[in-house]
């Protein structure tokens, strides 16, 4: 299973888009994705992998914070809530910095 990012399918879906006709489906999820993806593309994936060189976070949870951009502590937090691994505090702080450099 590929992990995608919300700005990914938007920019997948506008080009398909452009070629033929979306289905209902399809027009939904593009609708979504241009309503809450906060950076481009390139960017938000050059951020997820920023953001897996930090202590023990795999894709999917690179993927969801470059998504959400996480603000605060309780944010990142938020994200991990049901793994088994929790962030240090001191991770939590470099996940804030970085989202902070891209935004």
């Amino acid at each position: 299973m590929k992990v995608v990012l919300i700005s990914e399918v938007k920019e997948m879906l506008s080009k398909l888009s452009k070629k033929q006709e979306l289905n209902r489906e399809q027009k939904i999820a593009l609708e979504h994705s241009e309503k809450v993806a906060k950076l481009p593309a390139k960017k938000a994936r050059e951020l997820a992998k920023k953001l897996m060189e930090i202590g023990k976070i795999d894709e999917k949870k690179a993927c969801k914070i470059a998504d959400l951009l996480p603000k605060d502590r309780e944010e990142v937090v938020a994200i991990f809530v049901k793994e088994t691994y929790i962030p240090s505090d001191e991770e939590i702080e470099q996940i804030l910095e970085l989202v902070r450099q891209y935004i």
